[in-house]
């Protein structure tokens, strides 16, 4: 009888309790994973297996006292602490303003403020107590405690910095309902943040409310944390390497103290313990000592007993200590992304002589601090600061901005002469390239001024393969349409003149293949290349055709279009595949057998007497345009693409 599945589970929890019980009472049971392997020769899966010994514990609150003494007396962990706060600062920012006057505005403004120095100490107060605040000094007619009057700001007169040590947030006044930024000014949340803010400084203690204060908290810690000392705040750098700081600086401190042991002295004498047992015979050993030391040195000599006495050296071996500081310095390294050039000035070791990976981890490390402590704050100060400028006269309104960071990896100036020269090489031929495919007129020159225009620089490949740019070369001016165009407009009447009808989106009708009696009197080609189809303007209609004409007397269809596309276009096609015949077209043009070219000699140039601005077009563009403006399509070559793509529907030519 199968027991059910709930009384299965009730029998396996009861039997891993009894094991779990047996083991705490000291017996050897079979040992219980959920994985089922046991390895009893490493003693893997049992109770003797040591790997399963380990835990993670939490880190001990570190006083803030001890913090502050740390970074005064030590000076690597200062600079653990000021380098990455600097550096997030010294290379600056742009706004994209795009106006002198208000570039200016803004860096005079922010230099009376002292913002980089006040915001360089606010990261490193973040960094060292976990969090800082800076108090926005705003004139705007109310107090501390009050929230920013953003319709009457008047001033913004100074910031003051205060790291966490000093400043408790008003744990019974969190946000409990999200403002979005109404009357607040603030740009985000404030859900379950705290409203104001008590500082306790050497200078008096005040409340502050929250939208006077820019937040700088290192890091962010999960809410569920019960370390009351860190709440809505980041933790301190030197939780984090308060281990790997302790081993480097302790090696660094005991392989100096084992130079001073280097060479330690050896001093023997003939009946050493009975003279040491009487007080006179200790006092001659210590002088007689106390002697042999004061004539240690390079030039001095020591005078012993030839009988009775020896003095000896013993040196000992350093193998290992290097390797063991190196170890230090890179866990340091490693959890402070600090390089070791940076943090211990030392140039890189190894396969990775220059250092740059090092340096890459250390700039994207920096740019985190970048985005996480002063985009926000400084996007918040900025708004002050255009409020205050627009009550003070000093600009007309507050404009729009996109603050960037600027790069922090600077080249050498002889970096940065081998990449202008190398742009100028680029550009050098990019240039040629250009005017070549001009010369043979597959480019127009307007093409190359617009891209310049645009975008100050131009690739003739993106030129060529961009449907709508050449399409607007082709077409030229919307009114510049013939008669033969006008011709082909009759929509309304869905029939072209001549009674070849159309659909009713004015797409011509598939072609109509005619009888073997039926002689074609004209030729049409489509020429492929990479998916795209060849095209040009005729000269005469404006419209947009590809190779082909009359056959000539004496011609066959295959001589007529491989003439007509070396006049027209300048290339002479290798192959030439019957696709389809024309026929019951208006009376203005004639019957065409129409081929497939896939492959040719030379290069596109148009002959300028029948076709001008050539190039290619991809055949979802032709196709739309063949659907959408049948007027601006020569209309044979209209009916070709037409039947090309109904051919390459069809399964048995897949391979074309």
């Amino acid at each position: 009888m199968r027991l059910p599945n709930d009384d299965i589970e009730k029998r396996r929890l009861n039997e891993r309790g009894k094991q779990i019980l047996q083991r705490k009472a000291g017996k050897a049971v079979r040992p219980y994973r959920e994985d089922g392997y046991v390895n009893l020769l490493n003693k893997y899966g049992t109770t003797q297996d040591n790997s399963e010994a380990y835990n993670f514990q939490r880190e001990p609150i570190i006083p803030d006292m001890q913090l502050t003494s740390l970074y005064e007396g030590n000076g690597l962990f200062t600079k653990i602490i000021d380098t990455p706060a600097e550096e997030a600062l010294k290379h600056g920012f742009d706004l994209n303003l795009n106006s002198e006057e208000l570039d200016v505005f803004v860096e005079e403004a922010l230099d009376e403020l002292e913002w980089e120095e006040k915001a360089a100490t606010a990261i490193k107060w973040a960094r060292l107590y976990g969090g800082a605040i800076i108090v926005m000094l705003i004139d705007d007619g109310r107090g501390l405690e009050e929230p920013v009057d953003w319709k009457n700001i008047r001033s913004i007169d100074e910031l003051r910095v205060y790291e966490r040590a000093i400043v408790e947030p008003d744990y019974t006044s969190l946000y409990m309902q999200d403002w979005g930024g109404k009357g607040t000014g603030n740009r985000v949340s404030k859900f379950g943040q705290p409203e104001f803010y008590y500082v306790s400084s050497i200078y008096g203690s005040f409340i502050v409310h929250e939208s006077r204060c820019l937040v700088f908290r290192n890091g962010v810690l999960p809410e569920q944390s019960t370390n009351a000392t860190y709440r809505f705040w980041g933790m301190p750098e030197y939780v984090r390497i308060r281990r790997a700081l302790r081993e480097t600086i302790t090696a660094h401190t005991d392989s100096t103290k084992l130079l001073e042991r280097s060479v330690q002295a050896i001093y023997s004498m003939k009946g050493l313990a009975q003279m040491l047992s009487t007080d006179d015979g200790e006092n001659n050993v210590l002088k007689r000592l106390q002697v042999i030391d004061m004539a240690r040195g390079l030039l001095n000599s020591i005078a012993i007993d030839s009988d009775g006495e020896n003095y000896d050296f013993k040196t000992f071996q350093f193998s290992g200590v290097k390797d063991v500081i190196d170890a230090t310095c890179n866990m340091l390294s490693a959890l402070t992304n600090i390089p070791q050039t940076i943090l211990f000035g030392r140039s890189p070791a190894g396969m990775n002589a220059t250092g740059d990976s090092d340096f890459e981890s250390y700039y994207n490390f920096v740019e985190r601090i970048q985005k996480l402590m002063l985009k926000r704050n400084l996007r918040e100060l900025l708004d002050v600061v255009f409020r205050a400028g627009v009550a003070s006269g000093e600009i007309a309104e507050e404009p729009g901005y996109k603050l960037k960071f600027n790069p922090l990896w600077s080249l050498s100036e002889t970096e940065r002469a081998t990449v202008e020269q190398t742009k100028a090489q680029t550009a050098q031929i990019k240039a040629q390239t250009a005017q070549t495919y001009v010369d043979m007129q597959a480019l127009d020159p307007t093409e190359v001024r617009r891209r310049l225009a645009a975008d100050e620089e131009f690739d003739v490949e993106d030129i060529i393969t961009e449907d709508d740019d050449l399409l607007d070369a082709l077409m030229g001016e919307p009114d510049a349409v013939s008669e033969a165009e006008a011709a082909m407009r009759n929509v309304e009447e869905e029939k072209q003149p001549g009674g070849a009808e159309q659909s009713i989106q004015g797409q011509p009708t598939p072609p109509v293949q005619t009888d073997d009696t039926d002689e074609p009197t004209g030729v049409g080609i489509l020429v492929v290349k990479d998916g795209k189809i060849l095209v040009g303007t005729r000269t005469d209609e404006g419209t947009i055709c590809g190779p082909g004409g009359h056959i000539e007397t004496g011609e066959t269809p295959e001589e007529a279009a491989i003439r007509e596309a070396q006049e027209e276009f300048g290339i002479t096609p290798r192959e030439l595949i019957p696709i389809t015949v024309l026929t019951g077209m208006p009376d203005e043009y004639c019957d065409s057998q129409v081929f497939l070219c896939t492959d040719f000699d030379g290069t596109i140039s148009c002959d300028g007497d029948e076709i001008i601005k050539a190039g290619f077009l991809t055949a979802e563009k032709a196709a739309e345009l063949v659907e959408e403006k049948p007027e601006r399509i020569f209309l044979p070559f209209a009916l070709s693409v037409t039947s090309l793509l109904e051919l390459l529907q069809e399964p048995s030519t897949e391979a074309l």
